[in-house]
């Protein structure tokens, strides 16, 4: 499943959830904790890094929800083995996987059995040996249960990164619905009104703030906050078998 998303959809959902089915308002009604902790891993390169930042603020008070950071700089699908990173140290799974990486990616891949030549960017070989790696992903997450969410790549400032960074795009979406995988189309909320890349945007109250970082690659706090909440809004409109109404009432009021 794709979701386009733009500031407009996060803020219809928002609206949307608040008119539906008699949910008592969260000021009036106290969070009941869940069973188990809720297990949210955010795994990815250092743009995942800082909305795991977003998601851990959001859930700071409460010992209910585990924000986990699986995000590090300087990796990618082309040839860090993500999947190793699923396992957490005290036995358990995470829930919920938010993936978000792909600035690394615009580079030959590391094929994966020992001695293959490494398929070389931009060519059939590389996008072949790309999807490989993505579905080792997939089926590890699979095995232990974990839904996934996966996040593409904003529009990038410079153009030349950004055709290398449309072939990266493509191949993540084109493997994502392969496998039934929800991907979130960031290129909408992180362009103009013309689709231009936009280096601010106006938030809630009309005020412009800025959304992407002077590389023109990454993002600023702000720009990890608008992603966290449309990452929360979405997985509302999701409900993962795993949601229970008091783990929905805790990510409700994580959104405030």
């Amino acid at each position: 499943m794709e979701f386009v998303l733009t500031r407009r959809h996060a803020l219809g959902l928002a609206g949307l959830l608040a008119l539906t089915g008699g949910t008592p308002s969260l000021a009036q009604t106290p969070v009941a904790a869940a069973q188990s902790p809720l297990n949210l891993m955010v795994v990815g390169d250092s743009l995942g890094d800082g909305v795991w930042g977003s998601l851990y603020w959001r859930f700071y008070s409460t010992r209910e929800v585990r924000v986990i950071n699986a995000a590090k700089a300087s990796t990618g699908f082309n040839r860090t083995p993500y999947e190793e990173l699923l396992d957490l140290p005290d036995g358990q799974t995470a829930q919920l996987a938010i993936v978000m990486t792909g600035a690394n990616d615009a580079q030959n891949v590391f094929p994966l059995q020992e001695g293959a030549p490494p398929g070389v960017f931009g060519t059939a070989a590389w996008a072949a040996l790309y999807r490989q790696r993505m579905n080792r992903f997939f089926d590890a997450a699979e095995t232990r249960g974990t839904t996934l969410m996966w996040v593409g790549m904003p529009i990038m400032r410079d153009p030349g990164f950004e055709r290398r960074m449309a072939v990266v795009r493509e191949a993540q979406r084109e493997a994502c619905a392969a496998r039934g995988v929800t991907y979130l189309d960031l290129v909408p909320t992180s362009v103009d009104d013309s689709g231009a890349y936009a280096e601010s945007k106006a938030d809630d109250k009309g005020r412009v703030r800025t959304i992407r970082a002077d590389d023109g690659v990454h993002l600023t706090v702000y720009g990890s906050e608008r992603i966290a909440e449309i990452v929360l809004f979405t997985l509302l409109e999701l409900k993962p078998a795993w949601m229970d109404a008091p783990r929905e009432r805790l990510i409700r009021a994580a959104l405030g």
